[in-house]
């Protein structure tokens, strides 16, 4: 299993499960396993820790379709990244039911990388 952040030409953040999609031993796409959409709240600052946080929600990225599993051309990519720690914990045990050591109790991510300007 590999958990990814996309982002696809549409600016949606999704996370997901990612498998390559190959034809002819060359990539062509990927294949998304329970496709999130990440959506962040507004930023609060702490003003006595100076540390920034925000809410996040997962939501499915294609509420209606059929099944768990979506084709994704290459040329719908932007890129792929790493989630934060937090969000792959939240989005292991949540959407993928997996019991993981020191899992989120709550939902929001703390930015503690000098986050001037969020």
């Amino acid at each position: 299993m590999t958990v990814k952040l996309a982002v696809v030409k549409t600016g949606e953040q999704i996370i997901t499960d990612v498998e390559e999609m190959t034809l002819d031993d060359k990539v062509v796409g990927y294949f998304f396993n329970k496709p999130c959409i990440v959506s962040t709240g507004k930023p609060e600052k702490n003003e006595e820790t100076g540390r920034t946080s925000f809410d996040i929600n997962l939501s499915p990225w294609i509420a209606l379709g059929k099944g768990y599993k979506f084709p994704v051309p290459l040329d719908w990519l932007v890129t792929f990244v790493d989630p934060v720690d937090e969000l792959n914990r939240m989005y292991l045990v949540d959407i993928l039911g997996e019991d993981v050591e020191d899992a989120p109790q709550s939902q929001s991510i703390i930015v503690t990388d000098g986050c001037e300007d969020c």
